[in-house]
């Protein structure tokens, strides 16, 4: 198949605003996950674990079944496709769009259907354990053992031998071309749930209980190939290349009831709502409380027409095994689903499963994977592959036959998710990666609003794109966005495949905000250190996430304008301003916040904002010192900016005792502070005083005077 990469295509937005717009920094929104491709709206496509979208296949009913449960469906030699069916045990065939019963079994479960190399058709039933030559007009039935009410499974070989998976004594049954049974495998489980037959003539049965898988080889020997830690192998599938593919259907918490029990016939009946519907995968979901059809309370074994109880199934995680030729098994998908089904198309192998009636695909033995399909019906219980490469999808709740057509359907496409840019912008480039092989095509539209769910006021879906060079499309600026990726194709057999996406965008630009100023403030201030590098704080944000950067400026009450200070432009928030280089008095600060390094300087915007006033304080207190006649000192100290922390006094050269105002507090620019010295020796002192404001400024004075005898 002929491809050509488009590689990396671009689509411009031509955005029509207003040419004065001041602009912010370019914002990316990718797309290149699963997660992020399958937050959006799929129509008719599929998206793989690895984020790949592809078209999907086109899926359909045939005709109408009314009918609780498909169990196995099967086509002939001639082409005739049969349905094995309940809770009546009838088989139906197709003849053209049109579902015949063919046979009307006493037991109320069809529940196994297989085709012989020779033409015949057998059917398996539930619960006496017949198994029925449809092919013959006078329905010869036989029973591999007494003990057997159920035939689970059936696979033929290519000599026209028939096998039986039954329960509930676990065994394994041979059919020779003669019509007569042997046992091939007791096990020591309740069920053996299905069958496989490889060319070289082993043959696969799973189990439920401990999920083993057993192989019989042609020498009749008996080995176990794998035991999986799900408790339930419910389905098995030899792959072209002589691989086995075993699927599990455990339940929550790994319990060992299996799907296909001797539990499943008895109670009311259901109502069901025959042929409905299917839907792919991006359609409207079931609803979440598909019973299972696989538990119910137990009539009695050879009582005709009993209808099963399903009860809802809570799924464990469960998981599809690859056992090669030298018999290594490796994992390939895991879910928390039950699996019923598989089947091979093409180059993949495909998963049914419930109870949401999910169909995956896995490529390249498990590199890839993806749901592909979400039916109408809760349970996808069997698939079969046709010679032209369709597979047949047998259901339950209600039970149809859907066909999975090789190949893709015409067109699909992906709508994604709405982008919140948080502020209003201008869209500009989408680019994507995608290989777009000859035949196919993909194209991508983009549509704006202001409101968070697409409605009318949004903008129409600009025109469909597909090439870099392609006439510019328009939409508006808006603060949501959305895209559709469209997908189409001529040729079934290819389609477009999308690998990521990313869209450019430009929020308005708005300016900053500084959310807080802070200077210091010498009233709060002990006067311990000296008011020196003076430390000024902010905050600010800005409404685009822009980078931010700063300048100061200062101002002291009587100059005319304002001073910058520093040369260079401040990125951190805080300056630590050496108050030293200017006069005492009172300032304020201007801080002025730009988004210029995320912006032309024609597009960046600033805000400003002022502080309060605050004092710049570099004089000493004043002291004065005063001696009365009854020997007391007065201290006098005075401020003319700031409040007066603390004095002391030394006398004689003596250590520094520290003293206090009158009125017992140290709260105003001006104290008075009376010391009286006791045990004064006659003779000349000297007194020394300082005091200390809350700028750290630090005043003295001395007094020399004579005590007389």
């Amino acid at each position: 198949m002929t491809r050509r990469r488009l590689g990396t295509m671009v689509l411009g937005l031509l955005i029509l605003g207003s040419h004065s717009a001041k602009a912010a920094k370019v914002e990316t929104w990718r797309q290149e996950s699963a997660s992020a491709f399958n937050k959006g709206k799929k129509e008719r496509v599929v998206i793989s674990d690895t984020g790949r979208v592809r078209l999907g296949q086109p899926l359909g009913p045939i005709g109408s079944l009314a009918t609780a449960r498909v169990w196995d469906v099967s086509r002939d030699a001639k082409g005739t496709l049969f349905a094995a069916t309940g809770d009546e045990g009838k088989v139906y065939r197709l003849l053209r769009d049109r579902w015949e019963v063919v046979f009307d079994a006493a037991d109320s479960q069809a529940l196994s259907i297989a085709a012989m190399p020779d033409g015949r058709v057998f059917v398996g039933t539930g619960p006496t354990g017949q198994v029925i030559d449809l092919t013959d007009p006078k329905r010869p039935a036989s029973r591999p053992d007494p003990s057997v009410q159920y035939i689970w499974d059936l696979a033929a070989d290519r000599a026209g031998n028939l096998y039986a998976a039954t329960g509930p004594t676990g065994q394994l049954w041979k059919r020779d071309v003669k019509g007569a049974w042997s046992l091939l495998l007791d096990s020591k489980h309740s069920h053996l749930l299905c069958v496989a037959v490889r060319s070289d003539g082993s043959v696969f049965a799973g189990s439920d209980g401990e999920g083993l898988i057993y192989r019989v080889a042609p020498d009749g020997r008996t080995s176990v190939v794998y035991d999986a830690p799900q408790s339930e192998i419910r389905s098995l599938l030899i792959a072209p290349d002589g691989s086995l593919y075993a699927g599990t259907a455990a339940e929550s918490g790994g319990g060992s009831g299996s799907g296909r029990s001797s539990s499943l016939f008895g109670g009311p009946s259901l109502t069901l709502n025959p042929g409905g519907p299917v839907a792919l995968e991006a359609s409207t979901a079931r609803r979440a409380d598909v019973p299972r059809p696989n538990e119910a309370t137990v009539d009695r074994p050879n009582s005709p027409g009993g209808v099963a109880a399903p009860k809802p199934a809570s799924p464990g995680e469960n998981a599809v095994y690859r056992v090669g030729l030298d018999g290594v098994a490796r994992e390939v998908f895991r879910s928390r689903v039950l699996v019923h089904a598989l089947a091979w198309q093409g180059d993949r192998l495909l998963i049914g499963t419930g109870p949401e009636g999910q169909l995956f695909e896995v490529r390249d033995q498990g590199r890839e994977s993806a749901p592909i399909a979400r039916l109408d019906s809760g349970q996808i219980l069997t698939m079969a592959t046709d010679s032209d490469g369709s597979v047949f999808l047998g259901t339950g709740d209600p039970g149809s036959v859907v066909q999975l057509t090789p190949g893709h359907v015409p067109a699909g496409t992906l709508t994604s998710d709405v982008l919140d840019a948080k502020l209003v912008s201008r869209f500009g480039s989408v680019g994507w990666k995608a290989d777009v092989p000859a035949g196919s095509s993909l194209a991508v539209q983009m549509r704006t609003g202001n409101v968070g769910e697409p409605d009318e006021t949004w903008s129409p879906w600009s025109a469909e794109q597909t090439q870099p060079d392609a006439a510019r499309a328009s939409v508006p600026p808006g603060r949501f966005a959305q895209y559709r990726a469209i997908f189409r194709t001529d040729e079934p057999g290819k389609t477009p495949e999308l690998r990521s996406l990313v869209i450019r965008y430009q929020t308005e630009n708005l300016a900053p905000e500084i959310t807080k100023l802070d200077v210091p403030d010498l009233t709060a201030a002990d006067g311990s250190a000296k008011q020196a590098k003076i430390a000024i704080k902010w905050d600010a944000t800005d409404p685009n996430s822009d980078d931010l950067e700063y300048s100061l400026l200062v101002k002291k009450d009587g100059w005319p304008d304002w001073i910058r200070l520093g040369d260079r432009p401040i990125t951190e928030s805080k300056f630590e301003w050496d108050s030293t280089a200017v006069p005492a008095g009172t300032y304020r600060v201007k801080l002025t916040a730009s988004d210029r390094p995320s912006n032309r300087p024609e597009d960046s915007l600033t805000r400003d904002r002022e502080s309060e006033p605050f004092l710049v304080d570099h004089d000493a207190p004043i002291v004065t010192l005063s001696r009365r006649a009854d020997g007391s000192i007065v201290i006098g100290l005075k401020d003319d900016a700031t409040r007066l922390t603390k004095a002391a006094y030394a006398l004689d050269g003596g250590d520094w005792n520290p003293v206090f105002p009158d009125d017992g507090l140290f709260d105003a620019s001006r104290e008075t502070i009376t010391l009286r010295p006791a045990d004064m020796k006659p003779g000349t002192h000297l007194l020394m005083v300082r005091a200390t404001d809350a700028a750290g400024n630090l005043g003295t004075a001395d007094l020399v005077f004579e005590v007389r005898k």
